[in-house]
């Protein structure tokens, strides 16, 4: 029985440590949706779009830089569009937004001057379940004049309620948090991006 109870508990422990880094938080209708870059055909792009056709905001921004090789170069925010297109949704729905970061910090920097020609004030955020509370951090953290909402897209890549089973998962949360204390670090300037 007491195995049995620490086995449980040890398990609730690891559940919670996955189901921390994902949000989704209650909607409000916002200005914008952003979708973060980095993943053009996945997830993050069809709840983006899905919440864009339902009415939560007049438009649907996709970030992305560029992606191919050999000569041949596109825009991964295009190529977004395209896939959502593919997927039913109308194209006058987007706005692809070109941009090349490194890092989320990099893209939530890149994305003020943007936000401020849009004339937004409250934004719902986009991004991979793991990628979801940093992300909302960043954002709150180096945009703080505007009112971010977070949804973070389910991802096969990360289960939150069983991550510690598969050994990429594992790095991802490790990944996740390490990244998380480096952005507080960084945001009260002690530790340069560069950590990142």
């Amino acid at each position: 029985g007491l195995l049995l109870l620490a086995l449980v508990f040890h398990q609730s422990v690891l559940r919670s440590l996955g189901e921390f880094l994902v949000v989704s938080q209650p909607l409000e209708r916002a200005d914008v949706i952003y979708v973060m870059a980095g993943d053009f055909w996945g997830p993050r792009v069809l709840l983006g779009a899905k919440l864009g056709a339902e009415g939560w905001a007049p438009q649907v921004m996709i970030g992305g830089g560029l992606y191919g090789g050999g000569g041949h170069y596109r825009e991964s925010s295009q190529l977004a569009v395209d896939f959502a297109v593919e997927h039913g949704f109308r194209r006058e729905l987007f706005n692809p937004v070109p941009l090349q970061a490194s890092s989320t910090i990099d893209e939530a920097q890149a994305l003020l001057p943007i936000f401020h020609r849009a004339g937004a004030h409250r934004i719902i955020l986009v991004t991979s379940n793991f990628h979801s509370r940093r992300t909302l951090e960043v954002f709150r953290f180096f945009l703080p004049e505007f009112d971010f909402q977070m949804q973070g897209a389910p991802d096969p890549v990360f289960d939150p309620r069983a991550w510690w089973e598969n050994e990429a998962q594992r790095n991802l949360l490790f990944s996740e948090y390490e990244k998380s204390v480096a952005t507080v670090l960084i945001r009260f300037h002690l530790a340069s991006a560069d950590w990142l």
